[in-house]
């Protein structure tokens, strides 16, 4: 994903990414490439570095995108920290809710941007990013919700760049939107190894489905997040709108397991748990699957049964 932004982005911006060292060299040597549905791109125009330590302390940016695994944000908001001036805005463009709140911790609201992506991406190798799939614009915003010219002017720019984005009024409820989508369709995925579309195939998949958006809109609920559906009137939007165009999607929960990489389960599903613990909601069908999943995970990660 930020291989994605960063691409694209480079060709009107001065751009560093900073990633994993085959990734990184392989773009420094040969450039970025970026295939898939949105066309075949190669991008020179960037600087590719392994450690926030290769840039110095007074260089400023503008926006710092944070597209790390939620696990990691911590860890990525301390190395970014010096990098950070009074006007830099640092913006969370991840999976899973909590995110903005460790960014925001660290540097406050005024500085934190929230940030959603509906488009699929994979590293197909180093050096090399596909855009899989596509269903909507992705979207920033303001933590304290409204419209704003900051988050007006990065979505202009992520659009003129090719990736197309709107500002939003109230990112938060956006960004709960997409989590109730990542719950429902994600470990399912990755516990079955089958693509979205074949969830909405069967009726046992449908079922766990309701039970798990059921509960985490009551969560939802309870902390205030106005998210503008009833979790039937979502389900009915998931099945309608949101599935088809992503049914051929392979889940980053699934590919995560099969690298015997950690996954974000406890950002998702998990979450729905923990804080439904937190408020004395009940959440068993979110807390059989999250386990199920850990269950996956650790035996892919050849940790034992």
């Amino acid at each position: 994903m930020g291989s994605v932004f960063g691409g694209f982005l480079s060709q009107e911006h001065s751009l560093t990414l900073i990633g994993r060292e085959p990734h990184m060299r392989a773009i420094a040597e040969r450039g970025l490439r970026i295939s898939g549905i949105w066309g075949e791109h190669r991008f020179t125009r960037l600087k590719a570095l392994t450690s926030v330590e290769q840039i110095s302390e007074q260089e400023r940016f503008d926006l710092i995108m944070i597209t790390t695994k939620s696990y990691d944000t911590a860890k990525a908001v301390e190395e970014v920290a010096p990098l950070v001036g009074e006007e830099t805005a640092v913006l969370s463009m991840q999976n899973g809710i909590g995110n903005e709140e460790v960014i925001a911790r660290a540097f406050g609201e005024r500085r934190t941007l929230g940030g959603m992506a509906i488009f699929g991406a994979r590293l197909v190798e180093p050096g090399h990013a596909e855009v899989t799939v596509y269903a909507s614009e992705c979207l920033v915003g303001e933590l304290e919700g409204g419209a704003s010219e900051r988050a007006g002017k990065i979505a202009a720019a992520f659009s003129r760049a090719g990736i197309p984005t709107k500002a939003s009024d109230d990112i938060i409820r956006d960004k709960w939107l997409k989590a109730f989508y990542n719950i429902a369709l994600n470990p399912l995925s990755a516990i079955l190894r089958v693509p979205y579309g074949k969830l909405g195939e069967m009726q046992e998949t449908l079922s766990i489905m309701r039970a798990m958006l059921r509960e985490a809109f009551e969560v939802a609920k309870a902390l205030g997040i106005r998210v503008g559906y009833t979790w039937e009137e979502y389900y009915e939007h998931l099945l309608r709108d949101l599935l088809p165009p992503t049914a051929r999607h392979i889940s980053s929960m699934l590919q995560d397991m099969e690298r015997g990489k950690r996954t974000e389960i406890d950002y998702l599903n998990g979450a729905v748990v923990r804080l439904g613990r937190e408020l004395g909601i009940a959440t068993p069908v979110n807390e059989t699957v999250t386990e199920i999943v850990k269950a996956l995970e650790r035996r892919h990660r050849g940790a034992g049964a």
